[in-house]
C-alpha cells in the first residue's frame, strides 16, 4: 500500500526559520489564525532545534501584545508627544502640549504608542464617558479603530471617539450636515494672525479702538519676553488674578495648572510676552507653535487697564510673526460652554472653527 503522507524535512537553518516566522507575522490574517499557525510550528518541538523556539516565543508574544498599553500623561511625556505633534501637525489644541498636559489631571489623560502610532484617551465627567482622540501615526485607520474598541471593551462605562473637522468662521452652521454628534463646548476658534496685529477692517473697529485707547493712556508700558527671571512675578500675578474668579472650579483648575506650568517653564515648548506698566506686570500671554498655527494657551490681564487684552493679543501676534513668518493662524481654543467667553471669542470674528464630532463606540 502506497504511503500518502508527505514528511517534508523541517528546515534546520536558523536564518530560514526566522524568515518564515517573520513572514507569517507580516501577513494580513486574523489573529486567531496566526496563533494556530504558531501553535503548529511549536508542536514540531521534536523536529526543531530549541534555539528556534526562542523565536517562536517572541513571535507568539508579539501577537498576544497586540493591544494598547496606556500610561498616565505627565511632564515626562513632553518630548515624545512633541515629536508626534510635529510630525503629524494639527490645528486642533487636542494635539498640542498645552492642550494635553495642562488638562491631563482634569481629563485623566493617558497615552499609548503602538506601531509608531500615538493614542490618547481620557475621561470626561460632564459627558460621563471615556474619550479617545483620533490617533496620530501611520497605522491603518481600521486597525487603529479595532485597537481602540478592544481597549474600550474593558472600560466601566460608555466610550466615544473624538474627530475634528474645520468649517469657515463666517457661516459654520450651514456647513454641518448633521449636528447631532457635534459637541459645541469643545469648538475651537481659529483666527487670521494678520487681523490681530492692528485689528484692521470694519469688523474689528471696536477692538482697534480699545488698542488705541491703551496705547494713548498708558504710553510708557513696556513689553518683555517671558523668561526664567520674570517667572516668579508671573506666578504672583496669576494667584492675584485668580482671586477675582473664585466662583468657577474650572477656572480655579486652569489657574493652578498655569502656576504649575510657570514653575517649570523651561521644560515646555512655550513662548510668550508680558506687559509692564510703572514696573508692574499687568498682563501676559503664552502658547506654542505647531505647523502653520500658534496655540494661545494662556492669556491673563488686569482689566483695570482698559484695552489690556487687545494690547496683549496685538503684541503677541507681532512677536509670533517676527519669530515664525510661516505661522498664519492663531488658535485661541474653546469657550468650554461659557456664554461670556463664547461672545468674547466670536467678537474677534474667527476665520475658522474646528468642530468636534463625538462618535459612540459600538463594541
Amino acid at each position: 500500500m502506497e504511503n500518502t503522507w508527505n514528511f517534508t524535512p523541517v528546515p534546520t537553518n536558523k536564518v530560514d526559520m526566522k524568515y518564515d516566522i517573520d513572514k507569517l507575522l507580516c501577513q494580513e490574517m486574523p489573529t486567531e489564525y496566526l496563533k494556530d499557525r504558531l501553535r503548529i510550528l511549536k508542536a514540531m518541538n521534536n523536529y526543531v532545534n530549541p534555539e528556534y523556539l526562542v523565536e517562536l516565543e517572541r513571535s507568539e508574544n508579539k501577537i498576544k501584545c497586540d493591544k494598547l498599553n496606556f500610561i498616565s500623561i505627565n511632564s515626562n511625556c513632553i518630548e515624545v508627544l512633541s515629536r508626534f505633534f510635529k510630525n503629524y501637525p494639527s490645528r486642533s489644541c487636542d494635539y498640542s502640549i498645552g492642550g494635553i498636559l495642562m488638562w491631563a489631571d482634569y481629563f485623566d489623560y493617558k497615552m499609548a504608542i503602538h506601531d509608531s502610532t500615538l493614542f490618547i484617551k481620557g475621561y470626561d465627567n460632564e459627558l460621563g464617558s471615556y474619550i479617545y482622540y483620533f490617533p496620530l501615526g501611520p497605522m491603518d485607520k481600521n486597525k487603529a479603530i479595532a485597537l481602540i474598541k478592544r481597549d474600550a471593551s474593558n472600560n466601566n462605562g460608555s466610550s466615544i471617539i473624538v474627530s475634528n473637522f474645520e468649517t469657515l468662521g463666517s457661516d459654520t452652521n450651514s456647513q454641518i450636515n448633521d449636528d447631532r454628534f457635534i459637541y459645541q463646548n469643545w469648538k475651537e476658534y481659529i483666527y487670521d494672525i494678520e487681523k490681530f496685529i492692528h485689528f484692521s477692517g470694519k469688523k474689528m473697529e471696536k477692538k482697534r479702538n480699545h488698542l488705541n485707547y491703551f496705547i494713548r493712556n498708558y504710553p510708557h508700558y513696556t513689553i518683555e519676553q517671558i523668561k526664567l527671571e520674570n517667572i516668579q512675578e508671573l506666578i504672583e500675578f496669576t494667584l492675584k488674578f485668580e482671586q477675582g474668579h473664585i466662583d468657577s472650579q474650572l477656572f480655579k483648575y486652569e489657574s493652578e495648572q498655569t502656576c504649575k506650568v510657570l514653575s517649570c517653564y523651561q521644560i515646555y515648548p512655550f513662548e510668550g510676552i508680558l506687559i509692564r506698566y510703572n514696573g508692574y506686570i499687568i498682563g501676559y500671554t503664552l502658547g506654542e507653535k505647531i505647523g502653520d498655527t500658534f496655540f494661545v494657551h494662556i492669556e491673563k490681564g488686569d482689566t483695570g487697564f482698559q484695552g489690556i487684552y487687545q494690547a496683549l493679543s496685538s503684541h503677541m501676534a507681532q512677536f509670533i510673526q517676527n519669530e515664525y513668518p510661516e505661522v498664519v493662524l492663531l488658535n485661541r481654543e474653546e469657550d468650554m460652554g461659557y456664554e461670556s467667553l463664547r461672545k468674547s471669542k466670536e467678537s474677534y470674528h474667527p476665520s475658522l472653527f474646528i468642530n468636534k464630532k463625538l462618535q459612540i463606540l459600538t463594541l
